[in-house]
């Protein structure tokens, strides 16, 4: 049987990867807007975009993560019952 330190750390691991989940989201999106606003035609925005399309290893890494933290949060829940 799973001890309740056990719940109560597996509770901040799923809480710490929403965390980051939600950070990335706005790390995205606010650099969509930012890269965006460069003249396109500059070694500066050529170089600007990798932080935006070069992160797809995250975004996966973000959609596995989170069928593991809804496993986790399932057991945790099926526990509570």
């Amino acid at each position: 049987m799973p001890s309740i330190i056990d719940d109560t750390i597996a509770r901040h691991i799923v809480a710490e990867f929403d965390t980051f989940r939600d950070t990335f989201g706005r790390y995205i999106d606010r650099m969509n807007v930012l890269v965006g606003l460069l003249d396109e035609n500059t070694e500066v925005a050529a170089r600007a975009r990798y932080l935006v399309y070069g992160s797809d290893h995250v975004k996966w890494f973000l959609i596995s993560g989170n069928h593991v933290v809804s496993d986790i949060d399932a057991m945790l829940k099926e526990r509570e019952a």
